[in-house]
């Protein structure tokens, strides 16, 4: 029997700092199914390279299996990460978080992060 597939979707606010910042948490007791991210940068602050993995480890060099993505957002524009099919995209372990961060210098504006997503029990 196939579950249920519904995708949500939410809308963070970029950190202007290079630490760590949890993007999403899935509900008590649920994996995260990550389907996409894309990246805004809203006015321009120059190119910026952004993190996207699993877990609180600081970044994606002290845990490389839990990476996922790094993308290159464009002076003043966005970046978008592969899209997965439905069942298809990496999946978190359970009540783990999803993170991102800058790598070396974090925009001194404000970005959005538009998370799309599924949770599983």
């Amino acid at each position: 029997r196939r579950r249920p597939y519904q995708l949500r979707v939410k809308i963070v606010d970029g950190s202007t700092s290079t630490s760590r910042q949890t993007l999403l948490a899935p509900s008590k007791g649920h994996q995260v199914r990550f389907i996409r991210v894309k990246v805004l940068q809203t006015s321009s602050d120059g190119r910026h390279l952004w993190e996207l993995f699993f877990g609180d480890a600081g970044n994606m060099i002290s845990a490389p299996n839990r990476s996922i993505d790094v993308l290159a957002v464009p002076d003043a524009g966005s970046a978008v990460t592969r899209t997965y099919s439905r069942s298809q995209g990496p999946r978190v372990k359970k009540d783990e978080v999803l993170s991102g961060r800058w790598r070396g210098a974090a925009p001194t504006s404000t970005t959005k992060i538009i998370i799309e997503y599924t949770e599983e029990a």
